[in-house]
């Protein structure tokens, strides 16, 4: 599944819609069913339909190959009963109450939560309409896409306050109520692949990509699973770490980030030659070249590379959840101030040290001053020579550095 795949289903949950029927239920702490619906979904009040719309938005939200991933099934898994009972349940269009009951004592016997949740489930047939070389739509339609999309949503309850009471018209005090949040895990299946049903695969979404909750995934969907684009950074930083040793803490974390910055020129280079980024993989190729890039001793390089390799899976992350763009940004921060304090530091020593005779009158000489410090700069003439005075620390007297 490719963004465009994403977004071409985000883009059918809005008030018309031909979402045909909504299952849920909600479950308390004590795992008990409180309530249970199923329904025709348009039959549902508006402002309820478009609440039930933003949880399948978000359960379809993050990045690919992070947040969502494509979880494939082996032919034997598909003889499987878990697979056979999610065809089931999409062929029936929530019209079995049995099917939806099973599914959702399926989840409530294994999800790892501790609270209250909320289970939802849509059943939606999409007319994918023929596409022209120019990406504009024929009226035309090449097939239905007919899917399911379930949703697992924490219920937490709200704190007690002052708000407006409409009925009294007034102010006052307002009781705690249960409200669910967006979802903590979530499923469609099949997945919409190309623009096309893909029934080997389930597009899984996870809020928390260091936590898959892998519990719904062995017990509900029973597929292969694969680690998420950040648990597969950390298999990076690991390997980088158990490479330099533990008395070699700040070098490996230097490297790591040069290694991000290494990977993150590939891709740039690679998009700026017109290949599909989207799509490309951290393999085996990819990160020895991003590697060799910051490390030139071949024996750590092949250390690093194969211990990766083996935390991936042997499934490759998609490069562009891979590249930790915020610890680039930070990191970048990180390196203008250690840059900017060393030069201080040079300068403070070169002004510091009495001994040393000025430069001679022809001589040209570079001082670098740190930007908020060049309002304090003034030049002076001193017993009839001119002066350049810069304050060092804010506060401080200026200090004499040159007589140009």
């Amino acid at each position: 599944m490719t963004n465009s795949d994403r977004n071409e289903l985000r883009r059918r949950f809005v008030k018309d819609n031909s979402i045909k029927r909504l299952a849920l239920c909600y479950v308390n702490s004590a795992r008990e069913k409180v309530v249970v619906q199923n329904e025709v979904f348009l039959n549902l009040p508006e402002e309820e339909i478009f609440k039930y719309l933003e949880i399948a938005k978000k359960s379809l939200s993050g990045n690919i190959g992070d947040n969502l991933m494509e979880l494939s099934y082996t032919s034997a898994q598909e003889d499987g009963e878990n697979y056979r009972f999610l065809m089931g349940l999409k062929e029936s269009e929530l019209k079995n109450d049995s099917l939806t009951d099973l599914l959702f004592d399926k989840i409530i016997e294994s999800y790892v939560y501790d609270g209250n949740f909320l289970i939802t489930v849509i059943t939606d047939s999409y007319d994918v309409m023929k596409k022209t070389s120019d990406k504009l739509n024929l009226d035309e339609s090449e097939e239905v896409f007919s899917y399911i999309i379930v949703s697992i949503c924490p219920v937490n309850q709200t704190k007690a306050g002052l708000g407006y009471l409409p009925v009294e018209n007034r102010m006052g005090a307002r009781e705690k109520d249960w409200v669910a949040g967006p979802p903590d895990v979530a499923f469609m299946f099949p997945c919409f692949s190309d623009r096309t049903a893909d029934i080997h695969h389930v597009c899984y979404y996870t809020k928390d990509p260091a936590d898959l909750h892998d519990e719904i995934i062995d017990s509900v969907l029973g597929c292969g699973t694969k680690k998420t684009a950040t648990q597969c950074r950390v298999v990076l930083r690991e390997a980088v770490n158990k490479t330099f040793g533990e008395e070699n803490k700040e070098k490996a974390e230097d490297t790591l980030l040069l290694i991000h910055d290494s990977l993150n020129a590939i891709l740039e280079e690679s998009s700026a030659s017109g290949e599909e980024v989207s799509e490309k993989t951290v393999d085996r190729a990819i990160l020895t070249e991003a590697v060799k890039d910051v490390i030139k001793d071949e024996a750590y390089i092949e250390k690093i590379v194969e211990t990766c390799e083996e935390g991936f899976d042997n499934e490759p992350p998609a490069a562009v959840a891979f590249v930790d763009k915020k610890a680039l940004k930070a990191s970048e921060g990180e390196r203008r101030e250690k840059e900017l304090l060393k030069e201080i530091q040079t300068l403070k020593t070169q002004i510091g040290n009495t001994d040393a005779a000025l430069p001679e009158k022809n001589e040209g000489i570079s001082i670098i001053v740190p930007p908020e410090r060049t309002d304090s700069i003034r030049i002076e003439d001193i017993d009839g020579a001119r002066f350049v005075l810069i304050p060092i620390e804010e506060g401080e007297e200026p200090k004499i550095i040159s007589n140009r």
